[in-house]
């Protein structure tokens, strides 16, 4: 008989809970923190930001085609969760435009300092994906998390189709109508899914009451010296990365890039969804989020590195081996062909994922000889003997 673990677990390593946790989001009233907009000010250029809500830091960083208003759909939810920060990059919505060279990894940086955050969920899409990345490649003990929502990474190319058919969409800016530039990305199937008019016709609004938007500029942008594609192994934090179903095939790649760079990544595809997907279906953007933000939320004990060196080996669950190990001084999981997971200790004896809902523990004869690993996921228990 084949193991739960061969079918649930496989598919959780490959789409990360195709079901939703009953961890809803309850309708109590907005904490006294909500407050409107406020600017801060980093050598002389003004940022706009807006931050609500008491518990979980966690900091919403924008596309490249919308300011901060594309997490207006989920914003009354975060907010009755989490200390929720969300704000407009240089250039976007309400934020000065450049006018001398700047770092958006430290603009991020000067507003976590600015709200004394010591340490948040990093929440990026897109363009806010990449710089995501870079804020944990340059203050990683200031990152607890990486959630990604169609990515993409500093270092790896685009397509020609990519590049074309953003010329494509962009070129009546070249005549000053932006009501077509704005009609075009409405209408592209990539960033918008089939059927989701409200979202389709929010992106043109938004668009056309913001054309600085549109005529957004990297020429003052600090680049890193190091592209961040080279560096992804260094990134050490739980990262989910949610890709839509009908995204352009350019970020699929990168996010696929993005899964194999960074240990122990998990990458999902969220059906009849596009690039935007806060916008398309902010539901189930708040659902997922809620998910991972609750698994990083618990708190792994130290054991000895004696203890994690005895759990080390191959244990047959199912049909399906899971191999053991120690990286970097911390237990790991890992299946044929995928990354290894980082195991956090609950106990001396049992671990836990902090991707999904999986626990692990180790069982020994009266020896003290490690010789079974029991799993736990999704209500069913998978003995596993040590091979």
């Amino acid at each position: 008989m084949r193991s739960k673990l061969g079918a649930s677990f496989l598919c959780a390593l490959m789409l990360f809970a195709a079901g939703f946790s009953q961890n809803a989001y309850g309708q109590d009233p907005l904490p006294p923190r909500q407050k409107t907009g406020e600017y801060l000010d980093i050598a002389g250029s003004k940022i706009y930001y807006e931050q609500c809500g008491t518990g979980p830091a966690v900091v919403l960083l924008h596309d490249g085609l919308l300011h901060s208003i594309t997490w207006d759909g989920a914003w009354d939810a975060l907010c009755r969760r989490y200390h929720a920060v969300r704000y407009d990059r240089r250039g976007y919505g309400r934020s000065d435009p450049p006018k001398s060279r700047y770092s958006s990894t430290e603009d991020l940086n000067a507003l976590l300092s600015q709200l004394n955050i010591q340490r948040a969920i990093v929440v990026g899409n897109s363009s806010g994906g990449a710089l995501a990345i870079d804020f944990a490649l340059a203050y990683p003990d200031k990152v607890e998390g990486l959630f990604l929502i169609g990515p993409v990474v500093g270092g790896m190319d685009t397509t020609s189709h990519f590049n074309e058919r953003g010329s494509k969409n962009m070129a009546p800016l070249d005549k000053g109508d932006l009501k077509a530039a704005a009609e075009n990305w409405s209408k592209d199937r990539y960033i918008i899914g089939p059927g989701q008019e409200a979202a389709r016709k929010a992106l043109y609004n938004a668009l056309v009451q913001n054309p600085q938007n549109l005529k957004y500029s990297p020429e003052f942008a600090i680049q890193n010296p190091l592209p961040s594609l080279s560096r992804l192994a260094e990134i050490h934090v739980a990262t989910s990365i949610l890709v839509g179903e009908f995204d352009i095939p350019d970020v699929h790649a990168q996010s696929g890039a993005i899964e194999a760079g960074i240990p122990g990544a998990q990458r999902n595809i969220l059906d009849n969804a596009g690039h935007l997907i806060q916008v398309e279906m902010p539901e189930a953007f708040t659902k997922r989020l809620g998910e991972f933000v609750d698994l990083q939320e618990r708190k792994g004990k130290d054991v000895s590195a004696e203890i994690l060196q005895s759990y080390v080996g191959s244990y047959a669950a199912g049909q399906i081996v899971v191999t053991i190990g120690v990286k970097d001084g911390q237990l790991v999981l890992q299946t044929p062909g995928q990354q290894p997971f980082p195991l956090f200790a609950e106990s001396p004896t049992k671990f836990f994922l902090k991707l999904w809902d999986l626990q692990i523990e180790f069982n020994k004869d009266s020896s003290g000889k490690v010789v079974q690993a029991v799993i736990y996921e999704d209500g069913d228990t998978i003995k596993a003997p040590r091979l």
